[in-house]
């Protein structure tokens, strides 16, 4: 398959989505591990939920859907490997949502942390953004921490806002500023 090479990183780049890829999207946001770090495991989606869900974002001007594709030697061993989302986009205050899904195979490997970057690039230096905001769950510490390495601030909590598995969980709030991530990359 050949994917559309919208922002290119060392290891990976963000593309736009895939046809042929909704089974593949269908899997991760079907997995319940994966929608777990999200409280949302109670959704289950089907491939036309899908295909209306990145229809949604593609037909939209406050919202970007991109594919986390992971280089290969040719476009036949390219792979992808999660979901980038910038929802929310306010650009009359400079402001979006990021969100990011990996296939469990390639987490905890830097691929995050690359994806994050790009979808940052992309909101701070294309879209010409200000702010850039995301939400954890407190259990996610790994992904938490991620994101302070790349200059996240928490900013808050939504206290007992989860409800998983006879838990409570807060929501933990973080973003991020255009010159904060311009002085981290440059």
């Amino acid at each position: 398959m050949t994917y559309i090479n919208k922002l290119d990183g060392d290891r990976i780049f963000l593309s736009l989505s895939q046809k042929e890829d909704l089974n593949l999207y269908n899997d991760w946001l079907n997995d319940f591990e994966i929608n777990l770090t999200f409280g949302r495991s109670h959704i289950v989606f089907n491939e036309e939920k899908q295909a209306k869900y990145i229809e949604d974002y593609n037909n939209s001007d406050d919202k970007f859907f991109f594919v986390i594709v992971k280089k290969g030697n040719t476009s036949e061993d390219e792979q992808a490997i999660g979901i980038g989302l910038l929802y929310d986009v306010d650009f009359v205050h400079g402001k979006a949502t990021l969100g990011l899904l990996l296939d469990k195979s390639f987490q905890s490997e830097g691929y995050g942390k690359e994806a994050t970057n790009l979808l940052l690039e992309f909101s701070f230096n294309i879209l010409n953004l200000n702010n850039v905001m995301l939400y954890a769950i407190d259990f996610n510490e790994k992904a938490i921490a991620m994101y302070e390495t790349l200059g996240f601030k928490i900013i808050g909590h939504r206290r007992e806002a989860y409800h998983i598995n006879n838990k409570v969980y807060d929501e933990v709030y973080m973003d991020i500023l255009k010159k904060e991530f311009n002085e981290i990359n440059n």
